[in-house]
Order: structure tokens, then sequence, then C-alpha cells
């Protein structure tokens, strides 16, 4: 009998440290949840996008297949509930992936080309040639309108200015340079073969880190005032503030589904993710 209260008494004295150890483990600044998820009839959701104009989201569906040009690709619309209002908004894409809003101008990048939408009306309005790309990815606007593309296959950052495409920034060695978001006067860079994020001056084209090691990074987008959330495409999402510590605040990993190209909006506080095979939306409420 005592041997057995001696054992009870261990096992009570273990549990009890290491209910302190985890009571006393630092949580991040940033928590999300679940709020809806769309259905799965998407098929292979890359990038999801806000438009305060129009209160809605578009989503660019590479409706995967070995084909990179098989005209098969769309843009789909959603209500802020999560729910498809226009499943084939806009057609006859090829492997639609990164997106921007500027002047209810939508630009999508489709493998080699940027495409122009009409926010209003989903008509296509242009389509710009980059010369010699390989894979374009995602898409950021400035204030003045300048598109800036990257190109995974490249290792190239494009510029659409004017209705002219160019290779605007290239040498970014075999970093592949992903995802894409525009603040103030600089661009912040996600770099998918290093895992490195990077403020870049437009002016003077150089670098400044931010933060490393998230690795296969992909979206981003800003977190409030004081950071940013930055996904992989594997299916963590980080929080990185402006000094570059990072915390891991999702992972869907282990459920096989993708974070790729996100977007958070201000209005709605909440992040939307593209779960790419998982062939939906999903939304978190997010809590500082």
């Amino acid at each position: 009998m005592r041997l057995i209260l001696r054992y009870t008494f261990v096992l009570f004295i273990v549990a009890a440290l290491q209910g302190c150890g985890a009571a006393n483990t630092p949580k991040g600044p940033v928590e999300l949840k679940q709020v809806w998820a769309t259905d799965n009839t998407l098929r292979t959701p890359e990038s999801v996008l806000y438009d305060p104009e129009q209160r809605v989201l578009y989503v660019s569906n590479i409706n995967q297949s070995k084909d990179p040009k098989d005209g098969d690709g769309f843009i789909s619309k959603l209500n802020l509930q999560g729910q498809i209002e226009e499943l084939y908004w806009v057609t006859s894409l090829n492997n639609p992936k990164g997106m921007a809003l500027h002047n209810n101008v939508l630009y999508v990048s489709d493998v080699d080309e940027v495409i122009t939408i009409a926010a209003q009306t989903g008509a296509i309005l242009g389509r710009y040639k980059a010369e010699g790309a390989e894979f374009l990815n995602d898409v950021a606007a400035d204030a003045e309108g300048n598109v800036y593309i990257s190109d995974m296959g490249k290792n190239t950052i494009y510029q659409l200015r004017n209705g002219r495409m160019t290779e605007w920034l290239g040498n970014t060695k075999d970093e592949q340079p992903n995802g894409l978001y525009y603040e103030g006067n600089r661009l912040v860079v996600a770099f998918m073969g290093n895992g490195e994020v990077r403020f870049l001056d437009p002016e003077t084209k150089k670098f400044e880190d931010l933060t490393d090691k998230i690795p296969n990074a992909d979206g981003i987008a800003k977190a409030g005032t004081e950071g940013y959330f930055i996904s992989n495409w594997d299916g963590e999402v980080y929080y990185v503030n402006q000094k570059g510590k990072k915390w891991k605040v999702l992972d869907t990993k282990d459920k096989n589904l993708n974070a790729a190209d996100i977007t958070y909006s201000n209005e709605t506080k909440l992040l939307y993710i593209p779960t790419f095979r998982g062939n939906s939306v999903v939304a978190y409420s997010v809590s500082y």
C-alpha cells in the first residue's frame, strides 16, 4: 500500500511540475481563431485578396494540372461570410496566382503575363507579357499604380508601369522571391528559397533584413500597425514584429492544408488563407 501511495505521489508531483512549465511557456502576441471556411468547390486556390470597395474577396484558382497553359484557371468571388457568390467570375486564365488592386483594377499574375481585370464587372482589360518570365507569382501595387511581380523561376522582380512591363530587379541568386507586400515607401519581399523576409527600397533597390528561417515563405499580410503575417506554403503562418522576432501562430500541415498567398482586412479584422490542396479559403479572427 505504501508503495502505491508513494508512486501516486511521485506522479502527482511530476504532473504538477509539467503543468507549471506549460503555464509559464510564453505565448505569442497574436492568436488566430477560425471563423468560417468555404466549401471545397474552389480549385487549387493560390491567392485571396480583399476588396474594400466592392466588399468581396477574390480567389485565384490554378485548377491544378500538368500543363501550366491549359486555359482552365479562373478567379472566384466570395462574400464576407465565406459563401461563393461566383465560382467562375473570370475564366479563360491559365495558372493565376498573386493579385493586387489599384483604382478598381485587379492585377493577376498568370505564368508569364499579368492580366488586368475591371473589379466592378470582371471584364478583362488587358494582358501584359513579361518577356523571359518563367514563374510569375505574387503581385503588389504602390500608391502611384506601379505594379511589382515576383518571378520565382527567374529569381527576378518585374514591374508594370504605365502599360510597360520591364525586368525591374534581377540577380537575387537562387533565393526565389515569392511574396510581395507594398507599404509606405518600401516593398516587403518573402524569399521561398532561403526562408528570408526583407525590406526593399524601390529607389536604391537595396535590401534590409527583417527575419529568416521561414521555410517555403509564401504570402505577406500586414498585421495591424506593429507586424506582419507571413505564410509558408507547407501550412504554417508566422507573426513577425517590426524587430524581426517571429512566432508561429498557425500550423495546418497535419491536415494536409497549405497556407498560400494570404490577405488581412483591417475592416473585417480577419486573416484569409487559401488552402491550395484543400480547395477552400479559411477566415481567422485575430486577437492581439
